[in-house]
């Protein structure tokens, strides 16, 4: 899950894990099977021990008048039981899944291939990260004027450590940024000089996905922070999940001395803050989930003295309560506005700061269009735009009166990421790529009306080899579902091409062109991959995000079966040979499959997924998803919540697919029980002979693994999908 931020996420979901391996025929080779235990006696004796002792932990309870068993609760503590539980499954596992050494090695020189995001600009800098075959996480790099230099390598800051944000200082000289341990994400803010390298003394604790904003002169910022010991909202047992606030920060005084200049009514409220390049305005960008938003300005004086809204200068409302997602920014007195409100697919307006209530008096700037606005930036004397335009970015440049200027040509069918400028500059930034096209840096000089290509990936790959095509399937209601499908040039239509099925749907996110190295991976071996863009993404606007959530998350559910039957039905693949994968929300789209229509296909992987949707608010800090999800203990909302949740959908006696469950013991987002629980529900109930696998990584999290962890988990996910669809294994190399 994402949390709302400022900018792009640092890191985003790499949409594939596709398939591996020539086609061919054969049926696949026969795994232990795992029968129900009152059948006949489990082989493996200690997992089925274990299952047993922990299903004595097991509870019904009345909800709202509904019976819900969960007879796996003891799996969420941890406990001499869990741990034992787990490390059975971790050995399990790996023994059923040795990964050749060759399959390993080729993992590893496409894991290699660079990767570049996380673009920014500061002054006349560009910042950006790069991953390449020399760094286990990625490097953060500084390019001024024709020189690109290293400016932080996570690995000197500790064996497992990571850079999760950073934001430069307006002139580019500094640079604030936050790291953490083993993929928990729960940052520390610190300060680098961009000139020397040096990091500052500075340390400020509990800024886990921090927003942050600059003074214009560099001497200090706005930044959010969850509370500590003795401030409002601190729970120590929810400590860095909910009541992030905005603070001021002045470079040389105690952080411990802070003032608090903003914060929501709820827990799960979280804040942006943003500052005129002038100085004067500040604004705060509230969301309050990934649907609604409001937005507050404070004018802090015409030489920006005031930095903390008090009774007599107090903020002022912009929009707020609304049913609609708006954020704001302020430059040269205007106040510019992205919002739904009234326009699904976005449109810009503008209103003055000193009086920007309400509504009816904003002017529309740039129209909403056919294509949705993804993200926007000013550029001096002008506006960037990217639109989502048929599953693909397209980058509109504006004038500051609306007026469009032209659309910049990129490289190729692909997708912008971190498109960022400064108001003051003239140069706009973005970060590139493709399903064909590997990640380069590009530039747009304005001056010179032309984008150059700053940086980019090397690679031997011969994509020629492949092609990419898009068809639609109508789902359930005749809603026709965009698909990508990417696979040789030469592959031959034969009805059991081994297909790898991709999908996320929700949250608003939009799965658009993305160079995955395991995807090439699972080209080379002849496999076809796709992706799905079910309702709940937002590659068609808002309409379509809130198509697929709260009551309507069924639709993801039905998107997505619709298109697993099309592969077949079409005469691309079959059931035996077709796999499903996807992580985190995905992860939960996984169990719904698995639980609904275990009948259509071979073989799933989830990873850091959600399946107890009754209890998964209970798990922080996952209440920042009831506004997406909705929360059991409504009453209303419970009855779809339980109506989908994959954990109480498992029926015993059902021929359930081969599964292959992961999970992470540093994960901050999604809790390690729901893949627990999972897990032993379906292990204890399938009655195919088909294996249920689990496993934990250790010392690791969400997302944002090291290079070498990737090619361990990407190696038992291939292993798996081979043996599963019947595919010839790599060759060992001795």
């Amino acid at each position: 899950m994402r949390t709302p931020r400022a900018r792009p996420s640092t890191t985003t979901l790499d949409v594939a894990l596709l398939l591996a391996l020539a086609a061919c025929g054969g049926t696949p080779p026969r795994p232990t099977p795992i029968p129900p235990p009152e059948d006949v006696p489990d082989p493996d004796a200690e997992i089925h021990a274990l299952n047993a002792r922990a299903r004595q932990g097991g509870v019904a309870e009345s909800i709202h008048g509904t019976r819900v068993e969960d007879p796996f609760r003891a799996l969420e503590r941890d406990d001499e039981l869990t741990q034992s539980w787990i490390a059975a499954q971790n050995a399990r596992t790996e023994a059923a899944l040795p990964v050749a050494p060759s399959a390993t090695a080729r993992l590893a020189e496409l894991m290699a291939i660079g990767a570049i995001s996380d673009v920014m600009v500061g002054g006349d800098a560009i910042f950006f990260s790069r991953r390449d075959a020399r760094s286990e996480q990625p490097i953060l790099y500084v390019r001024e004027g024709e020189q690109t230099r290293a400016l932080l390598d996570p690995a000197s800051l500790g064996e497992r450590a990571a850079i999760d944000w950073y934001y430069p200082s307006p002139d580019g000289s500094l640079l604030a940024f936050g790291a953490s341990e083993n993929g928990d994400e729960k940052s520390t803010l610190q300060i680098l000089d961009v000139r020397n390298g040096e990091i500052r003394e500075l340390r400020i604790p509990r800024t886990k996905w921090c927003n942050l904003a600059w003074l214009p002169d560099s001497r200090g910022f706005y930044y959010t922070r969850y509370p500590a010991p003795g401030d409002e909202g601190y729970d120590a047992e929810q400590e860095d999940h909910y009541f992030p606030r905005v603070f001021f920060h002045a470079l040389g005084e105690d952080p411990e001395d802070d003032p608090r200049v903003f914060g929501g009514d709820r827990g799960t409220d979280f804040p942006a803050p943003d500052v005129s390049a002038d100085g004067r305005w500040l604004v705060v960008n509230l969301h309050r989930g990934w649907s609604e938003s409001d937005v507050h300005v404070f004018d802090r004086g015409p030489r920006g003295t005031r930095n903390v809204p008090t009774e007599r200068q107090p903020m002022k409302p912009v929009i707020v309560g609304a049913t609609s997602l708006t954020t704001g920014t302020v430059d040269d007195g205007v106040l510019y506005l992205r919002t739904n409100d009234g326009a699904p697919r976005s449109r810009l307006m503008t209103t003055d700061p000193r009086h920007p209530s309400p509504t009816a008096q904003w002017r529309e700037l740039v129209p909403e269009r056919a294509a949705p606005l993804e993200h926007w930036a000013l550029f001096e004397g002008g506006i960037a735009a990217h639109y989502i335009d048929d599953i693909r970015s397209k980058l509109v440049l504006f004038d500051r009166e609306g007026n469009e200027l032209r659309e910049v040509v990129l490289p190729a069918r692909g997708a912008i990421h971190g498109l960022a400028s400064t108001a003051d500059g003239d140069t706009i930034a973005f970060g590139f790529e493709g399903y064909l096209q590997p990640p380069s840096l590009l530039r747009f000089d304005g001056a010179q009306g032309a984008v150059e290509e700053v940086e980019r990936v090397e690679t031997d790959i011969p994509f020629a080899r492949y092609e990419t095509r898009q068809v639609r399937v109508a789902s359930a209601d005749g809603t026709e579902v965009p698909v990508t499908l990417l696979q040789r040039r030469d592959l031959e239509p034969r009805g059991d091409a081994p297909v790898l099925l991709y999908g996320y749907g929700g949250f608003n996110i939009s799965l658009l062109p993305a160079f995955s190295r395991t995807a090439i991976y699972w080209l080379e071996r002849g496999g076809v991959y796709a992706v799905a863009n079910t309702r709940g993404g937002g590659e068609l606007g808002e309409d379509w995000h809130r198509a697929g959530m709260l009551e309507q998350k069924r639709h993801v559910f039905e998107d997505f079966e619709a298109v697993i039957s099309w592969l077949s039905e079409s005469g691309l693949s079959r059931p035996d040979r077709i796999a499903l994968t996807g992580g985190s929300n995905g992860g939960l789209l996984m169990g719904a499959m698995i639980t609904r229509v275990p009948e259509r296909f071979a073989a799933a992987a989830a990873y850091v997924g959600l399946y107890d949707m009754v209890r998964y608010h209970r798990f922080p800090p996952a209440e920042l998803w009831v506004s997406e999800y909705g929360s059991a203990d409504d009453a209303d909302q419970f009855p779809f919540l339980f109506a989908y949740s994959p954990y109480h959908h498992v029926e015993r006696g059902t021929a359930y697919p081969a599964v292959l469950i992961e999970s992470a013991d540093h994960d901050s987002r999604v809790h390690w029980a729901h893949s627990t629980k999972f897990a032993a529900a379906l292990q204890e109930a399938t009655s195919a002979d088909a294996p249920v696998l689990f496993y934990l990584e250790r010392e690791q999290g969400h997302s944002g693994a090291r290079r070498s962890d990737q090619v361990a988990r990407y190696g038992r996910m291939f292993t798996f999908f081979e043996e599963r669809l019947g595919m010839q294994r790599q060759p060992s190399v001795q």
